[in-house]
């Protein structure tokens, strides 16, 4: 065939000049076409001007199995894989998929279509396929981290990072840094359809992840998914991807991450470059794209950002919820009941339907610590957990100075076997100050001190008992009475005053007490 292309006009006029008796020289010269493309059509091997001439096939396609190659086609699997397996050896793979297409025309891909975006329209996000490794240094262990990648459609303005897994804090996390590095909030997100982002998929109105639409409706961007296995449907973002992890992977094929933020900071400077340079269809760099139409575009970021993650908890009898790793403390009266809570950047907070019952500092430790507020306890475990050295020390302190030093020699002589004994010291010195006032109940209780420490005798029930006798002794009348004993029998006593009685006084009753 000659360099002008056959049309139908083209192929009428050859025939009626055959039809004429016209040579073909004659018909190739005056038409504009090669003799050999006369002569298809004299002889039939060109019936239509839309049907391409009957082509036999290579040598080297008679020696696959074409049915097998089909088979394997329609399980998924890339035909350039077929081809390594079944033809390298024989063509070369431009060769195989042209003759392939030819062959086969049913399995050429469907027409594509040309997308435009406004500036500030959408952006794409999606996680790379393949992680990349790192080593632990301490341990030796081998860990992967997930590349989340985004695109903005209209100058196609790339971002990256890196998280340790792709769950809901870093899914939710990963998008408010995109955000603040855009400098603006697009009308559209397009994620692709994974759980932290989309609970059931819909072709018209798929369920969201209520952390994920809380987030939207805090930006103002509306969440429209990508269909399921329909990655066309966020091609920008797919082919960023590509460019961005073969990148990375060449330029750092020789070396080895030892940690999450050294991998960011290769990200960084390979998206970085990549922004910076020129585009081949927009003929500038993404960057200089973005700065001169699309930033101004955007929305402006939320004044608050209080967006966080949400999960389902059930208060355990311990009054505690387990998150992400660590407890949290809830009040003591909704036990056993199942609680929402809320994970944000820097706390947490604990819910009851629409009732707020407790917000706490979020811990990162992950080492199963407890983190608490005392009041949420009942009164018998908030005696429990305020039962330390230091707890005690303090509250000796306000009752009395012999207490406090009393407390200091305990301490120092056995810490964890004197805690109970210095909770029922605090005790008893505080119902003695409820009952007598401050300043009654601190002689008693200097005075019962000196006893104990007289005696050697450091004991709460002996304790006890020196403070109800003295509360006894302050009720009596002081009356002059005296005890006296008969020298025959001293066993026996009787009031004073008897006649021919010698009168024996007796030791006083705290004396008495003591013996």
């Amino acid at each position: 065939m000659g360099l002008r292309s056959m049309t139908v006009h083209r192929y009428e006029e050859i025939r009626r000049r055959l039809a004429e008796g016209r040579s073909l020289r004659e018909i190739a010269r005056a038409l504009g076409c090669s003799r050999r493309t006369v002569r298809e059509v004299r002889d039939g091997e060109r019936r239509s001007p839309d049907v391409a001439k009957a082509v036999n096939d290579p040598l080297w396609m008679g020696q696959l199995d074409w049915p097998a190659i089909i088979h394997d086609l329609g399980l998924g699997h890339p035909l350039k894989f077929l081809w390594e397996e079944r033809a390298q050896q024989l063509t070369t793979y431009s060769n195989f998929w042209k003759q392939f297409y030819r062959k086969f025309p049913e399995y050429r891909e469907a027409a594509v279509t040309a997308r435009e975006f406004a500036a500030g329209e959408r952006v794409e996000v999606d996680y790379a396929g393949d992680p990349i490794e790192w080593i632990e240094v301490k341990t030796g262990e081998i860990r992967r981290a997930w590349v989340f990648v985004a695109a903005l459609g209209f100058s196609q303005l790339l971002y990256a990072r890196a998280a340790e897994d792709m769950r809901s804090r870093n899914w939710l996390g990963c998008h408010r840094r995109m955000f603040a590095y855009y400098g603006g909030v697009p009308h559209v997100t397009v994620p692709d359809c994974l759980k932290n982002g989309v609970l059931k998929c819909h072709l018209y109105d798929p369920d969201l992840n209520p952390g994920y639409a809380e987030l939207a409706a805090q930006y103002g961007t509306a969440v429209v998914p990508a269909r399921p296995n329909r990655p066309k449907d966020k091609a920008i973002v797919e082919g960023l991807v590509k460019i961005l992890m073969r990148y990375v992977r060449f330029r750092y094929r020789r070396h080895r991450f030892t940690s999450l933020a050294e991998i960011n900071r290769a990200l960084t400077e390979c998206i970085e470059r990549i922004n910076d340079r020129r585009h081949t269809r927009f003929g500038v760099s993404r960057r200089e794209r973005f700065e001169t139409a699309e930033k101004a575009a955007l929305k402006p970021l939320p004044l608050v950002d209080d967006v966080g993650e949400w999960k389902d908890a059930k208060l355990h009898p311990d009054c505690y919820v387990y998150i992400d790793g660590d407890y949290y403390s809830a009040p003591h009266i909704h036990r056993h009941k199942k609680l929402r809570v809320k994970l944000t950047e820097n706390q947490i907070e604990i819910f009851l339907q629409l009732e707020r019952l407790a917000v706490h500092p979020r811990c990162r430790c992950k080492n199963g610590r407890r983190i608490k507020i005392d009041a949420h306890f009942p009164p018998a475990s908030q005696a429990y957990y305020e039962a330390t050295p230091q707890k005690l020390l303090s509250q000796s302190r306000f009752i009395h100075p012999e207490l406090n030093r009393l407390f200091v020699e305990l301490f120092n002589a056995d810490v964890y076997g004197n805690i109970r004994r210095c909770q029922g010291f605090v005790s008893r010195c505080t119902k003695e100050i409820n009952q007598s006032g401050n300043e009654l109940a601190s002689e008693r209780i200097a005075a019962a001190i000196a006893t104990m420490r007289r005696h050697n005798r450091v004991r709460v029930p002996y304790f006890k008992a020196l403070l109800d006798q003295m509360r006894k002794q302050a009720l009596q009348p002081q009356a002059d009475r005296q005890i006296e004993r008969r020298p025959g029998n001293p066993m026996l006593r009787y009031v004073a005053g008897s006649a021919g009685n010698e009168t024996v006084p007796v030791t006083s009753t705290q004396e008495s007490l003591d013996l």
